[in-house]
């Protein structure tokens, strides 16, 4: 997960329909790729068919997507294809590379000095583009609570400096920008509790990629414990608080304008 101010009205319709994702008035991409392009980060594969650009004719490529600011502040549209080769960054040795190749490490932290600041970057590789991938720690958004168990400061650190993290009840998780949802975990489900606008909101995270050990991707399991169905039911209670509080407005909206016309009619008569 990574902070990103963007919402829907950011997304570049024209870039989308250029590529054949923007069709009669709509946004031909799952829901769980589009929140992960408003949340700053990368979707999951995407086939991509008879796409025209010039000069170009690509009959099927498949690639991710993410979005990114230009100079004006606009969202514009990157696309990652698969690559035959991967090019290592230049921050991290060969050594350390062929260790995110192997799966020997899921992530490698690295600390660099632009424009005078110390910056800490966690180095990935996807293997779905067959690509590294180099992320600002500073981006990520650090969980309050997994599954409605809160975590200690020290387990906050760990999370923004690319760590793995273990919960009582035995749930791990790590940051991960090669994945749509931006966590991977030992469970395929998990309730992710963030500090939202001032507020705490809840994520249900379904689908969820594995973490990577030392011999590659580590068993998941299926597991939906107490933790797990006490978060998602005050996940539910925020969402019946909200809408309540919705309606609620609607409700005063609606009377105050009506209230407001009938006054205007009575002065006209």
């Amino acid at each position: 997960m990574q902070t990103a101010n963007m919402n829907a009205r950011d997304l570049p319709v024209e870039d989308l329909r250029e590529l054949g994702l923007f069709r009669e008035g709509e946004i031909r991409l799952p829901k769980k790729d589009i929140d992960a392009l408003l949340a700053g980060m990368r979707t999951g594969l995407i086939k991509l068919n008879n796409i025209n650009h010039g000069d170009i004719e690509i009959k099927e490529m498949s690639v991710k997507l993410s979005l990114a600011k230009n100079a004006d502040g606009k969202a514009e549209l990157l696309v990652h294809p698969v690559y035959k080769q991967a090019n290592f960054p230049s921050i991290i040795s060969r050594e350390e590379g062929d260790d995110l190749l192997t799966g020997l490490k899921a992530n490698i932290i690295k600390e660099t000095t632009e424009n005078g600041q110390q910056k800490k970057m966690m180095v990935e590789y996807d293997w779905d583009t067959r690509e590294f991938m180099v992320t600002d720690t500073s981006r990520l958004k650090v969980p309050e609570m997994i599954n409605g168990m809160p975590l200690t400061p020290y387990q906050k650190e760990r999370f923004g400096s690319g760590r793995q993290i273990e919960m009582p009840d035995g749930t791990t998780f790590q940051a991960s920008s090669t994945t749509p949802d931006g966590i991977r975990s030992n469970r395929l489900t998990l309730v992710v509790s963030l500090l939202m606008d001032g507020g705490l909101s809840y994520l249900l995270l379904t689908g969820l990629k594995a973490m990577v050990g030392d011999r590659g991707l580590l068993p998941q399991k299926d597991e939906r414990n107490e933790n797990y169905h006490n978060a998602l039911q005050a996940m539910a209670a925020q969402k019946s608080t909200v809408k309540d509080a919705e309606e609620k407005t609607s409700a005063i909206s609606h009377n105050s304008e009506y209230s407001r016309g009938y006054g205007r009619s009575g002065l006209s008569r």
